[in-house]
């Protein structure tokens, strides 16, 4: 037969004696570790989460927009002839620095030379017989319509002088504007035709940088918007400068409106057509900010740990922008208050702390570049 199982009630009398025994015994135990604490401060401190604390502070929380930008000069042509003629003289070595006007090559123009001569011969010969005539004329001898004859054959003349001289200009090649030139393409008596390149001419002591900024961000950038350029010869290294002007279209396929920023280049270390890396800062921004560690997120919310009569005290906060290692404070915390930055595994509202000193700040990202150059 199976055994009689104990009844309800009696099931129950147990249940309760074991739990009131085992609160009890959590209470004694309790109650020897205050008693315990009291009588030995020392001891009852060694108890204590040791944190790491930091103020917070106000940091600059400007949105930063990184784009991809070309170099170009700040002007730039191709040195070509106009006429079709052999070279005579170059005047220039490659890389040279000249101003506007400097005589860069000579063209062959013993043609025009010749042609210029005889128009001043010409023009000088009619004027002469003008005065002879003009006598002729005061005196009735010769006809008024000789007189005006002679006089339009001046005025051709000089047409002459002026078309022979047009001539001669295109046969000089001179600097347009200050610049810097590049390698020379062509030797003296090579035959140069229209569109043939001499050299190349750059101004380039300030250069422009075309990028795009994205539709979304038209309402923030503008002409004055400051921007910093890397380039990846030398990423150290940054060149600021400032939006000088955007498109007056918007490109449909990549919604982006193409935008030149113009950057002081005086050791010309940025050329034309180099790539770089462009970072804008709009909408800049000061705010409260707190290391991002420092933040507890329970559900949507979010809380820090600050310190109250050496016990932790539970905050609620609001967030906005981060930056790497920190986050912008909305609401919830004054600046110069004193937060828990460190040690904040397990750490409860109320809890004693002890501050074992400040918070030094993020480790830096791992750069396997720079660790290679670092290693001997």
């Amino acid at each position: 037969m199976p055994e009689a199982r104990p009844s309800a009630y009696v099931r129950l009398f147990v249940f309760v004696l074991v739990t009131g025994i085992v609160m009890g015994g959590g209470w004694f135990f309790l109650k020897k570790q205050d008693q315990a604490a009291a009588a030995n401060p020392a001891k009852a401190a060694k108890g204590m989460a040791r944190v790491l604390v930091a103020k917070v502070a106000k940091e600059n929380y400007a949105l930063d927009l990184d784009a991809i930008g070309t170099v170009r000069a700040f002007e730039s042509i191709d040195i070509s002839s106009n006429v079709t003629e052999s070279v005579t003289q170059l005047s220039f070595n490659d890389g040279d620095f000249v101003k506007k006007g400097t005589l860069l090559a000579l063209l062959s123009d013993a043609e025009e030379q010749a042609m210029l001569a005889s128009a001043k011969a010409t023009l000088a010969e009619e004027e002469r017989e003008i005065e002879r005539l003009k006598n002729l004329v005061k005196d009735g001898a010769a006809p008024e319509a000789r007189l005006a004859e002679r006089l339009t054959l001046a005025d051709i003349a000089k047409q002459k002088i002026l078309e022979a001289q047009a001539r001669l200009a295109d046969r000089r090649i001179t600097a347009p504007f200050d610049g810097w030139l590049g390698l020379r393409r062509i030797s003296v008596g090579a035959l140069v035709t229209p569109g043939t390149i001499i050299a190349s001419l750059d101004k380039i002591d300030v250069v422009k940088i075309d990028f795009s900024v994205p539709e979304t961000y038209l309402g923030s950038v503008k002409p004055g918007t400051l921007i910093t350029a890397r380039t990846d010869s030398d990423r150290e290294r940054k060149y600021e400068g400032k939006v000088s002007q955007l498109d007056s279209r918007i490109d449909p396929v990549t919604r982006s409106i193409p935008t030149r920023a113009e950057v002081p280049n005086p050791d010309l270390a940025l050329k034309p057509g180099m790539l770089v890396m462009v970072r804008l800062v709009v909408e800049p921004k000061l705010s409260l900010s707190i290391p991002e560690r420092a933040l507890v997120p329970v559900g949507a919310k979010a809380f820090v740990f600050s310190i109250q009569n050496d016990r932790a005290k539970r905050v609620e906060v609001k967030t906005g922008r981060r930056k790497p290692g920190f986050v912008e404070i909305i609401s919830g915390l004054r600046e110069g208050q004193v937060i828990i930055a460190d040690g904040l595994v397990g750490l409860q509202d109320g809890a004693a702390v002890k501050i074992a000193g400040n918070y030094a700040g993020p480790v830096k990202a791992f750069n396997p570049e720079q660790e290679a150059a670092e290693t001997p």
